[in-house]
């Protein structure tokens, strides 16, 4: 038994730590975001206790980064009307979205309205309606959620 807590105590003394760059980013809607992985605009953040012989981001060689070719040069290209005419289709398909996405989020809070109603013979504390009116709530939060994803697709068309 004393064997085996010296193994542990020895396996966990041997324990290298481990080192990992964090990055943060800031998007077009402010949202901020910490990462491993560096994307263009990223500062990278220092931690405190971090080896200083690990290479940074901006110590990296530019050859040896990878390449955001959008393809191959002999890639099949499309011309700037057939591009236009798929982002329309694309913005009307995500309206048609975000107009059917409100309509049931709308239809969500008038079932939310009705189901916090405390029913004949049932107490605002019963398991039953806090459950019913949890469901509901979280329905209506889903709705909300899908509309300004939807909202966000609708801004980063071009």
């Amino acid at each position: 038994m004393d064997i085996l807590r010296l193994i542990a105590l020895l396996s966990l003394l041997l324990v290298v730590p481990a080192h990992a760059e964090i990055y943060k980013y800031v998007d077009e809607n402010g949202n901020v975001t910490f990462t491993d992985v560096y994307k263009k605009g990223a500062k990278r953040i220092e931690m405190p206790g971090a080896p200083a012989t690990l290479p940074s981001a901006s110590t990296i060689s530019p050859k040896k980064r990878a390449s955001y070719a959008p393809g191959p040069a002999d890639f099949p290209r499309i011309d700037a009307d057939t591009q236009k005419r798929r982002d329309d289709i694309r913005r009307q398909v995500l309206q048609d979205e975000i107009a059917t996405e409100r309509r049931n989020a709308d239809e969500a809070r008038r079932q939310l309205a009705l189901g916090e109603r405390v029913q004949a013979g049932e107490r605002a504390t019963d398991s039953t309606y806090l459950n019913r009116v949890k469901r509901l709530r979280e329905s209506v939060d889903q709705h909300e959620q899908n509309i300004v994803a939807i909202q966000r697709e609708l801004a980063n068309l071009k």
